[in-house]
């Protein structure tokens, strides 16, 4: 893996054991790095799994439906709507699912999706088809805004599921921005591919899930042109998984087919998170509206969650101050545990 700078060393912590009669102890973990996205993450050597799914009841009864702004009898006069030169109806709308400008917002061009009237989804019931008008919508959008601002050239997708993931309400809704410039994660994976298209005349993407699928070791599945992969080097502690649109190297180039090959993956996902007890997840898609050879749509989703007993976070100061992940989720075999989810949607 050297030519795509993925790396890995093995250390060894010893310890006397008090549970053994302080005898003593050898922990062996791996530190890995992936230079293509810039993530080093520690791989620690138990599995940590959820012992059980944890209590949704005290959410749901502090963000009823009666209160919520996204909920059908609320939208209308309790969130935002746009200038008439972007949206003359002042929201987009698609079936279900609306879009309207972020109340809050942290870019220039920030705007929320609501995925349904429904109040609350669980994991298990994000079909692809209730999550269809929603990821739509955001393409409408971002043809809109391109149309009106052609500078604006790279994009997400974003996903908050859950308080514990930084969702702000219970109600299902994805958030997209729009800038002249990618975000710093997505400007690293930019510069990663540049630089190899530099160094060997190739586009990194290609070579790279050649290689995965040629290993077999992360490689989960393909639904439509959507390569899914166990992540390298982890983002979040329950693991991560990350996916690929194949060939598509502008937002504009992925086409409601290839979509729908997206949410039939990203359905078993989310249903091998909710087996496995998780409840919150974040989720990124990132991509140029424009074709840009180098950048390959793509995307990650890593659940979230608080350990038990006392709800601790899963983030520490290893990811905050020192820009490392603490994993002990071993991407080789979160690989092995997904697959079985994709297998209705497989040929």
């Amino acid at each position: 893996m050297k030519d795509f700078g993925l790396s890995k060393e093995t250390s060894v912590g010893t310890y006397l054991d008090p549970m053994s009669g302080f005898r003593e102890k050898a922990s062996v973990f791996e530190i890995r790095r992936d230079e293509i996205s810039g993530v080093t993450s520690r791989i620690l050597p138990y599995r940590f799994k959820m012992p059980q799914k944890p209590d949704l009841s005290g959410y749901l009864e502090k963000s009823p439906p009666a209160i919520c702004p996204f909920c059908p009898e609320l939208i209308d006069p309790l969130t935002p709507r746009f200038t008439a030169d972007i949206c003359p109806e002042g929201r987009f709308r698609r079936g279900r699912a609306t879009l309207f400008p972020n109340a809050f917002p942290y870019d220039r061009y920030n705007a929320v999706i609501t995925l349904s009237d429904e109040h609350f989804v669980g994991l298990d019931a994000f079909r692809p088809e209730l999550m269809h008008d929603g990821f739509r919508l955001a393409w409408d959008y971002f043809e809109r805004m391109a149309r009106i601002e052609p500078s604006l050239r790279f994009a997400s997708l974003n996903w908050n599921y859950m308080p514990p993931a930084g969702g702000g309400l219970i109600h299902p809704h994805l958030q997209t921005i729009l800038g002249e410039k990618p975000t710093r994660f997505a400007a690293r994976l930019l510069g990663s591919a540049g630089a190899y298209r530099e160094r060997t005349g190739r586009n990194l993407w290609t070579d790279f899930l050649a290689r995965e699928k040629d290993l077999g070791e992360r490689h989960i599945a393909r639904t439509g042109p959507v390569t899914w992969l166990a992540s390298f080097a982890p983002k979040g502690m329950g693991g991560e998984v990350v996916f690929y649109f194949g060939e598509r190297t502008a937002l504009r180039q992925v086409s409601a087919a290839d979509l729908s090959g997206f949410l039939d993956g990203l359905a078993c996902v989310l249903g091998y998170l909710h087996a496995n007890n998780f409840i919150s997840f974040n989720l990124a898609l990132y991509g140029a509206w424009e074709e840009n050879r180098d950048f390959t749509v793509q995307g990650r989703i890593s659940p979230r969650f608080s350990i038990p007993p006392l709800g601790t976070s899963d983030i520490n100061y290893i990811e905050k101050y020192h820009d490392e992940v603490i994993c002990p989720v071993v991407p080789e075999d979160l690989c092995r545990e997904i697959l079985p989810f994709f297998a209705a949607v497989l040929p």
